[in-house]
């Protein structure tokens, strides 16, 4: 597989560029809730989804929509999957705090921050759309949402079981 450079350096470029930063920044300076086993877990599974999606519905025969300029792989198609890690991470850090009714209200709150990010992503050009709505992103967002939730719920259920402690020498 050959990466394509861009044809021309804009704001989809930039874009990218900011969102890996933000990542970056985000993993380095919030303080560390998820523990250390968990937390690649979550990063491969949040680079996963798009991945997947990307590589079955914007290719042939589907071609529903385009990353960045061309159809051509590109070298920031490539960079973009450092930009997903944030949002599955976030989801996960502040989903503890919430039960019941309020974790129903949390899943609706993170589609719509998923639908509006992905809304601005589509007007910097980072998606282009052949034939892919924004509305189909909804049904995709709740399914990966709610397997990013449970997938953190036993990799924590599983961490917390099997974890053993070295006892103290007092």
């Amino acid at each position: 597989m050959f990466l394509y450079f861009p044809e021309k350096f804009d704001e989809n470029e930039w874009t990218i560029i900011v969102t890996v930063i933000i990542n970056v920044l985000i993993f380095s300076f919030l303080p560390k809730k998820i523990p250390k086993e968990i937390t690649p877990l979550i990063v491969l599974l949040s680079i996963s989804f798009p991945k997947v999606m990307d590589h079955s519905m914007a290719v042939k025969p589907f071609e529903l929509y385009d990353l960045t300029d061309t159809s051509k792989y590109e070298l920031f198609d490539l960079v973009l999957y450092g930009a997903y890690p944030a949002f599955g991470y976030l989801f996960v850090y502040f989903s503890d705090y919430f039960k019941g009714l309020k974790l129903v209200l949390y899943f609706i709150f993170w589609n719509m921050i998923a639908i509006g990010i992905e809304f601005l992503l589509v007007k910097l050009h980072v998606f282009v759309y052949t034939g892919w709505k924004l509305i189909y992103s909804l049904p995709v967002y709740t399914v990966v949402i709610s397997i990013t939730y449970l997938f953190y719920r036993f990799a924590t259920y599983y961490n917390n079981k099997n974890s053993f402690r070295i006892p103290s020498n007092k």
